[in-house]
């Protein structure tokens, strides 16, 4: 059933897709504008570029999160192996201060 509701959605996207690309053909100027150079593309491509730019870093940043997460959580267990874990027999009261007579 999933597979079948991908399926339906990205055959609704494409042709949103298809729709938009042939309604936005004309040719815009893109200006780098330090740089002194002028593109011109067609304005759907430009619209899919920046959202692939997107995509792509939001890609790269949620990988960067999951990497550094998982790091953070290697180091706890990694702290955690370090520190001894005290004597599991039973507690004497001879270690224990004497009570507080008042």
């Amino acid at each position: 059933m999933i597979g079948f509701l991908r399926g339906l959605i990205g055959v609704i996207l494409l042709v949103l897709l298809a729709v938009f690309a042939v309604a936005n053909r004309q040719t815009v100027t893109v200006s780098l504008d330090p740089l002194p150079f002028l593109i011109d593309l067609q304005l759907y491509l430009l619209v899919f570029l920046v959202f692939l730019a997107g995509l792509l870093l939001g890609v790269v940043a949620g990988r960067w999160n999951a990497w550094a997460a998982a790091r953070r959580q290697r180091a706890k267990q990694q702290a955690r192996q370090a520190v001894p874990a005290p004597p599991a027999g039973p507690a004497t009261t001879d270690a224990l201060p004497p009570a507080n007579p008042v």
